[in-house]
């Protein structure tokens, strides 16, 4: 339901998304909360029923004060300052625009790719290519062999496939999302762990009550990344076929294979952390996560009365500790990428400098990330465990 500047969703297990229109902000509520928050606002509609009485206690009441407040619910002009302070540095935008308007002038049939349609289209697709690579293996692994090997023309023409491709890709998240009812707000350019990308803003996602159209957005745009490879080697083979030789297909196809075998990693916000998020039906599953995992470390009671079953808390646990020990590690990853494509072209001196930055940013991101998750174990442990 909408009111006033806020759209309310029931989800299940009286869990509520709360989005504020004006800041594009997503919160999730229990029953308790969001009933609090109607009577805050005044709410005096009948698609959501209020209790007789008030059944947050005085300390909860000022705490969700403090929070609907900050996050804007009260009031819909309120501006709301970010704290330059806590600027992320794994993920630097760069530049970043408003798709909406374009979105909505996408024909009906683009979009009805990202359906049933196009799930059995890349079936066949998969198939085909299957059939036609095995039936030419000496063909292929000589393809694959001359493909690491292309001219210097060759490589330009591929950074530019890749760029149009992974370009391509945000596009598949966008579409998928705006043909199951969601907003897309930016779309854009940024530094992700140092290794320039694009991205798409699809937070509308939570506004979902079905998972699966949840799930469908997060894979959409691995899913395009496969295509166009799959498209790319059966064209190698049909090119050759008529006596034209383009290594260069196959090396395409081998890149968007590794491109989608990356963003399936799910430990940092990468498509597999969303897709994993809505196959786990837990929502902000990293905050989550760790939180779990510092109270089983710090506070083994809390954790035995959260009301969820005991294999939910393990992969909880886990999925915590693993987060942790990636952030460090995609940051050594992304600074090795920028520094062997700096001794490619002779730029090797450079490192010592580029190491030396990062180094400090690195620092920086990990002490910030340290404090976050203390400062939510200590004062909102309790408010994020009941959510799970």
């Amino acid at each position: 339901m909408r009111y006033k500047h806020l759209d309310i969703v029931f989800l299940e297990d009286g869990m509520f998304t709360v989005k504020n229109n004006s800041t594009k902000n997503y919160v999730k509520l229990g029953s308790r909360e969001t009933d609090y928050l109607l009577r805050c606002l005044g709410y005096d509609g009948n698609e959501f029923k209020l209790s007789e009485t008030v059944l947050l206690d005085p300390d909860e009441q000022s705490f969700m004060n403090h929070k609907f407040d900050e996050w804007g619910f009260l009031d819909e002009n309120k501006v709301i300052v970010k704290d330059k302070k806590k600027f992320d540095f794994t993920r630097i935008k760069v530049c970043e625009v408003n798709p909406q308007n374009a979105l909505a002038k996408v024909p009906r049939f683009v979009k009805d790719i990202f359906s049933l349609r196009g799930v059995f289209l890349l079936i066949i697709m998969t198939i085909a290519a299957n059939v036609v690579m095995f039936s030419h293996k000496e063909e292929l692994v000589r393809a694959v062999q001359d493909s690491f090997h292309l001219s210097i023309m060759q490589y330009i023409a591929f950074y530019f496939m890749m760029i149009i491709t992974i370009m391509l890709h945000e596009c598949g998240h966008a579409i998928c999302c705006s043909r199951h009812g969601g907003k897309i707000s930016s779309m854009g350019l940024m530094l992700f762990f140092m290794v320039p990308c694009f991205f798409c803003d699809v937070s509308d996602i939570y506004m979902f009550k079905d998972k699966k159209k949840s799930l469908g957005v997060a894979i959409s745009g691995i899913a395009m990344n496969y295509a166009l490879g799959t498209l790319a080697c059966l064209a190698y083979f049909y090119l050759y076929h008529i006596g034209i030789y383009v290594p260069l297909l196959i090396f395409y196809y081998l890149a968007n294979i590794g491109f989608v075998v990356y963003n399936l990693f799910p430990f940092v916000k990468l498509d597999g952390y969303w897709v994993i998020t809505a196959l786990l039906g837990v929502d902000n599953l990293l905050d989550k996560s760790i939180i779990t995992f510092l109270t089983a470390i710090l506070n083994t009671r809390d954790l035995k009365r959260l009301n969820c079953k005991m294999g939910k808390k393990l992969v909880l646990f886990f999925y915590g500790l693993i987060a942790i020990v990636s952030r460090p590690i995609f940051w050594i990853v992304g600074v090795y990428s920028v520094c062997k494509f700096l001794d490619a072209r002779d730029y090797d001196y450079l490192n010592g400098i580029l190491v030396g930055f990062v180094a400090i940013m690195v620092l920086k991101d990990l002490s910030d990330l340290l404090r976050k998750y203390i400062d939510m174990y200590r004062n909102q442990r309790q408010r994020v465990l009941g959510l799970i």
